[in-house]
């Protein structure tokens, strides 16, 4: 039985800030636990960086509500530095959109991290980057001393 790293993987694009978690086959709770409790044990885990998540290689997601759970509490310590991030979720087979919107769900608007899921690629890719633009114009603007804007 292959273990978790081999069924989901990171890759990190430090330019966009933009971490890419590529998941496949057939994931369980222990599986997802694994790869992000070893994900965040990396001394170069970059706390301010987006995440795209791509499922579109997953044939069955046997991950519940309760490993949702623990994943949330897991990234719980990450949540309480308070980096405004984003989180795309690519599902587009409707179990695996289901459990992606479980999610979204269950992290509420209480954190943040923005976590929205989306069926199609180039639109999860569109609303990350519009995202990072979004920062680095709040950036510049604080910056010259200008007050934010509402939007």
């Amino acid at each position: 039985m292959p273990d978790s790293s081999s069924k989901i993987s990171f890759s990190y694009n430090p330019v966009a800030r933009r971490r890419i978690a590529t998941f496949s086959g057939t994931l369980s709770d222990a599986d997802l636990m694994g790869a992000y409790a070893e994900l965040l044990r990396d001394p170069d885990y970059d706390h301010g960086a987006d995440d795209l998540v791509d499922m579109r290689a997953v044939e069955h997601l046997g991950v519940t509500r309760t490993g949702l759970e623990n994943i949330m509490s897991l990234f719980a310590p990450v949540d309480q530095l308070g980096i405004p991030t984003r989180l795309a979720i690519v599902a587009p087979g409707d179990q695996v959109y289901g459990v992606s919107v479980m999610y979204q769900t269950l992290r509420g608007d209480d954190v943040p991290e923005q976590v929205e899921v989306f069926r199609e690629m180039n639109e999860a890719e569109d609303w990350l980057n519009r995202g990072a633009g979004e920062r680095a114009k709040g950036r510049a603007a604080n910056a010259r001393g200008e007050k934010r804007r509402s939007t």
